[in-house]
């Protein structure tokens, strides 16, 4: 696997030329004291993110898995007390590979968030005003951040030619961008300007809480770290505690119950283009959901992140799913029949059991799924519980007015 790393400006002291020898008034300023501590990183659930302590200040590495590679930036978030002795890593003694990180001044003030899951943890933090610019404000959920958007005192940057010149007119502490491989990917053009960027990855971790997680690092990057602990423990403690109910009634049914699958209903996810399905993997964060909300999905025993098949080898299990999840991005009964009408054969099609997740939308296009959602994981698996399962007894403090999950036959 392929490791690319790009950092900030590296500042590396006085470089000498010829034979003599540098005053010593020189040596003394140039002189470095390396820290001969190693990095002390925290425990986490995330596999895209490390967060830590080195040399005194908070320290964080995100990777991003694009295609066969991957690729690993590194951060040193310096607070006004610690950026006072200097921000150049090799005079204060940083260890060598760590000499091109970027360095950011935290608490941050005005940052562009390119990706509507971005938003949402900073909307979690109470962080909308630090929002100064977005990818596209017909895409925001958030009622407030979506008329800023539109009013143009938040800016839309887009991605088109003129994406950065936004991006520089907004004297930024930083822009977050992320990457997908695809033909949108800007980050590289970013990277080549003096803005200071940080590619984040939240969509591609497998578990809710490791999604949730990723605030903690927004917590480091405004100064708020112990409101983002706190967050991330209430909301730890709700999902493990729902969990937990949800396997025990599911343990209690399968002792009263012959069959398993009355008490684990087979869930089938994705969308079918052009004759070939795509759907998540059997690690993947729509697996997982499902398995913690009391389903069983249909390709749980596979390894990968995503599946693609034949649409009949998907209707060779037409007969054997109970439910359908995530049909896409198609929120109608017509929407997907105009796309595939052999659909219709599906059991869970005909038995009017498919859910999708748009039931949250802002006042454009935006779907709060891959906005408000990712900080809400308890609110998020009570609701897809309840379309799997009905109810769980025994269960209550669980948010109800979150609905992201809704069968496409009611409305």
């Amino acid at each position: 696997m392929l490791s690319l790393l790009w950092g900030g400006a590296l500042v590396g002291g006085v470089f000498l030329t010829g034979c003599r020898e540098a005053p010593k008034d020189l040596q003394a300023k140039t002189s470095v004291e390396k820290c001969s501590e190693s990095v002390q990183f925290e425990s986490v659930e995330s596999d895209y993110f490390s967060i830590g302590k080195l040399c005194g200040v908070d320290v964080a590495v995100v990777r991003s898995v694009v295609g066969k590679d991957t690729l690993v930036h590194k951060y040193v978030m310096m607070d006004s007390a610690a950026a006072a002795l200097g921000t150049d890593l090799q005079r204060r003694g940083f260890p060598e590979e760590w000499l091109s990180a970027v360095v950011l001044r935290v608490p941050l003030n005005r940052v562009a968030a390119l990706s509507t899951s971005q938003v949402g943890y900073m909307l979690r933090l109470g962080l909308r005003d630090n929002i100064v610019g977005v990818s596209d404000g017909q895409y925001i959920v958030d009622s407030i951040l979506y008329e800023r958007a539109k009013n143009k005192s938040v800016a839309s940057i887009g991605y088109d030619a003129g994406a950065l010149e936004k991006l520089m007119a907004l004297n930024l502490d930083l822009v977050l961008d992320f990457t997908t491989g695809g033909d949108y990917d800007n980050y590289e053009q970013i990277a080549r300007t003096n803005l200071p960027l940080m590619l984040t990855s939240e969509w591609q971790e497998n578990t809710p809480l490791a999604k949730l997680e990723w605030i903690k690092l927004y917590g480091i990057l405004f100064g708020i770290r112990p409101l983002a602990d706190s967050i991330y423990r209430q909301e730890k403690e709700k999902y493990e505690t729902l969990k937990a109910l949800i396997a025990s009634t599911d343990s209690l049914s399968s002792l009263v119950s012959r069959h398993s699958s009355e008490h684990c209903p087979r869930v089938l996810a994705g969308m079918s283009y052009g004759g070939v399905w795509h759907a998540s993997g059997g690690k993947s964060f729509t697996a997982n959901l499902v398995r913690d909300a009391g389903g069983c999905y249909v390709w749980a025993s596979d390894t990968s992140r995503e599946l693609t098949f034949s649409f009949e080898e998907v209707y060779a299990l037409a007969d054997s799913v109970d439910m359908w999840v995530n049909p896409s991005a198609f929120g109608t009964v017509d929407e997907i029949l105009s796309l595939e009408p052999r659909v219709k054969n599906i059991k869970a099609f005909r038995d009017k059991l498919v859910f999708q997740n748009d039931g949250l939308k802002g006042p454009g296009a935006g779907n709060d799924f891959y906005e408000g959602a990712i900080t809400r994981p308890a609110e998020l698996l009570w609701n897809l519980t309840k379309c799997i399962k009905g109810s769980v007894p025994r269960v209550n403090s669980i948010d109800t007015s979150y609905k992201w999950y809704r069968n496409i036959y009611n409305f």
